[in-house]
């Protein structure tokens, strides 16, 4: 015998109960279980002149299931205005969170964004020393020359290495003057591609956690 029945050992293959016997039997009141009927469109079968419901074991598990749920619902639908304000609380604090942990996220790819942006903006090549604002490294020109002939990227002239221009890093300008007496002479400039920007980028962040 199920749970309905063990409750009221009159309900059996046969005998069914009335809605106020139902009701007893679930601990409730008669307008629940009419709802419960109305809810699940229970078509059950009515007895004389009051048309009196009966109800079999299944359909009152049916009804006692639906009771259950409905109590679950309500449990957690507020009721008063102080449990509305507390669950909007609670949403807002949960978004506030949500926010916050976004701009963090924000926060730390927006050097990696700057550097791009900086890097995609700027000429088809650029001065050590405009490259060394770019990387926002905290490194300066002269500091940056030297890093780069210490890791063997530039010689002791600050030329690169013919693999490095190779790769397409580095470009060296010639460029002629005339010297007060009148000579005629070449200087040699190391100018940088964005390529070669991003290959420095990567060696100083080495350089940084190998420190």
């Amino acid at each position: 015998m199920n749970e309905i029945a063990n409750l009221n050992p009159a309900l059996g293959a046969v005998n069914k109960m009335t809605t106020k016997e139902v009701a007893d039997v679930l601990g409730v009141d008669v307008k629940t279980i009419q709802r419960a009927v109305e809810s699940l469109d229970m078509n059950v079968e009515r007895s004389g002149s009051s048309h009196t419901m009966l109800f079999s074991e299944a359909e009152v598990t049916a009804i006692k299931l639906e009771i259950e749920n409905h109590s679950k619902v309500n449990a957690l639908t507020p009721k008063t205005n102080l449990e509305k304000q507390l669950i909007i609380q609670q949403a807002m604090q949960i978004q506030a969170e949500m926010i916050a942990e976004l701009q963090n996220k924000v926060s730390k790819l927006e050097p990696a964004a700057n550097f791009a942006y900086q890097l995609c903006s700027s000429k088809d090549t650029i001065e050590i020393g405009e490259c060394a604002k770019v990387l926002n490294k905290n490194i300066g020109r002269n500091r940056l020359f030297e890093f780069l002939r210490t890791n063997n990227v530039l010689q002791s002239n600050n030329i690169p290495y013919q693999k490095y221009i190779d790769a397409g890093y580095f470009r060296v300008i010639e460029s002629k003057y005339v010297t007060p007496n009148g000579e005629t002479k070449i200087s040699l400039k190391t100018v940088v591609f964005q390529k070669g920007v991003a290959y420095i980028n990567k060696l100083l962040s080495k350089a940084v956690e190998n420190a």
